[in-house]
């Protein structure tokens, strides 16, 4: 009975969600805000051609992000560990919403690249804050859910920015002062997020909720470099820190060269971009289902073992079929199991170190992520015209890879949870 009374469960917890949401998919919002805009159509004209810059200076606006985000996670992470999950969001939304005012010089280029550069620093102290924020306000059987929809929000940032964007720069004249409109909309939307995360969100609960998970060290443990020495020792993170290489990296990959991997099979650009879609929603949908079954039967390695599963046939499949209704239907497997196996690869790694180290872990992990997504889209690149079909080896790569992070994920071993 006192073991109970040290524990609290308050609905506040999803308004302290609800806000982060609002954050995250900010973030990812400005990381696409000229995506979908890049080059010239025969509605649009492109960002390049308006600001009279290359297609790829503009290209290098957004990768910028996965670019800074290897060298700022890990800070960032012993940051949010320190300092906790709020400080480190508020630091990132601030950072997000002033630089993104920057870049309403949008006639002078390297403004709009600081201003970019300025906010994908921000973007780390955002997103490495995931599982600090749910262990803080969530108990061990809501971990994977609250996971998933918080990781649902930076899938709808990105859905948004490449959904609204070009509507907005036709609706606002396709001109450079039309640029500045968005980015003078964007940037509102940025401030708006940091002042209502800073009012909304709270700290921590009154009384923390019921954890299960052993404490890699103990709450008050010192957070510095030394702590990654003994991240790196638990068996099970070095496992989920392949895995993550491989599933994030692929995800990356596939969804910057949507359009040249489907090209070769005559489908149009346009309807490309409309299976990345599929593929994002159904990773929505899977973000919340899959992980509200892993919290329901408590277990994370099945269901990292059945998206890595899935993952095999259904990328083959992608690389054979020359059918666009066929690959929509295999986009949204793929989408549905691969995406959901993101925010259980976070929780497992938050029930392996405990609350104490969860940030720097969830840092190591998305720094990984990222640098998976730079290594594995070059070498698609690489391989892209080694056969008569381009981007098929690059495919099979991504199926043998899946395979590999098959066999990884069997070495799993499920957390043990601790007596309450």
């Amino acid at each position: 009975m006192d073991d109970e009374k040290a524990y609290g469960l308050y609905r506040y917890r999803w308004v302290v969600l609800g806000a982060f949401m609002v954050v995250g998919a900010l973030t990812q919002l400005m990381w696409l805000n000229y995506a979908a805009i890049t080059v010239s159509t025969n509605e649009l004209t492109g960002v390049a051609e308006i600001m009279g810059r290359s297609e790829s200076s503009i290209t290098l606006l957004a990768t910028m992000f996965p670019l800074l985000y290897i060298p700022v996670s890990i800070p960032a992470g012993i940051i949010i560990d320190r300092k906790g999950f709020r400080f480190a969001v508020l630091l990132g939304a601030v950072l997000t919403a002033g630089f993104s005012f920057l870049r309403l010089f949008a006639g002078n280029y390297p403004l709009v690249l600081i201003g970019m550069i300025g906010i994908a620093i921000g973007q780390p102290f955002v997103l490495n804050s995931i599982t600090k924020m749910v262990s803080a306000w969530f108990p061990t059987e809501e971990s994977a859910l609250a996971t998933g929809i918080a990781t649902l929000s930076l899938f709808l940032g990105m859905i948004v920015a490449l959904a609204l964007t070009p509507a907005l720069l036709k609706g606002f004249g396709d001109d450079l002062s039309a640029v500045r409109w968005i980015v003078l909309v964007y940037s509102l939307a940025a401030a708006g997020g940091a002042v209502l995360f800073a009012l909304l969100a709270r700290a921590k609960p009154p009384k923390p909720p019921k954890r299960t998970e052993e404490e890699l060290q103990g709450e008050d443990a010192a957070i510095n470099w030394g702590s990654l020495r003994a991240i790196f020792d638990l068996y099970n993170f070095r496992l989920l820190c392949a895995i993550i290489l491989i599933g994030n990296g692929a995800f990356v990959g596939i969804l910057q060269l949507i359009d040249q991997i489907l090209k070769p099979k005559g489908i149009s650009q346009d309807t490309a971009g409309f299976i990345g879609a599929v593929m994002v929603m159904a990773g929505v949908v899977g973000c919340v289902v899959i992980p509200g079954l892993s919290d329901k039967y408590r277990r994370r390695k099945p269901f990292l073992l059945i998206a890595a599963g899935v993952a095999i046939p259904t990328l083959f499949l992608i690389a054979q079929l020359q059918s666009a209704a066929q690959i929509y239907v295999v986009a949204a497997f793929t989408g549905f199991f691969l995406f959901s196996a993101f925010p259980l690869v976070l929780t497992f790694a938050e029930e392996t170190t405990g609350h104490a180290l969860t940030g720097t872990a969830t840092s190591i992990l998305l720094l990984l992520g990222n640098a998976g997504g730079v290594i594995l889209t070059l070498l698609m690149i690489a391989l892209k015209n080694v056969t008569g079909t381009p981007f098929y080896l690059s495919m099979i790569m991504l199926v043998v890879l899946f395979g590999v992070a098959l066999l990884i994920a069997t070495f799993l071993k499920e957390p043990v949870a601790k007596k309450v």
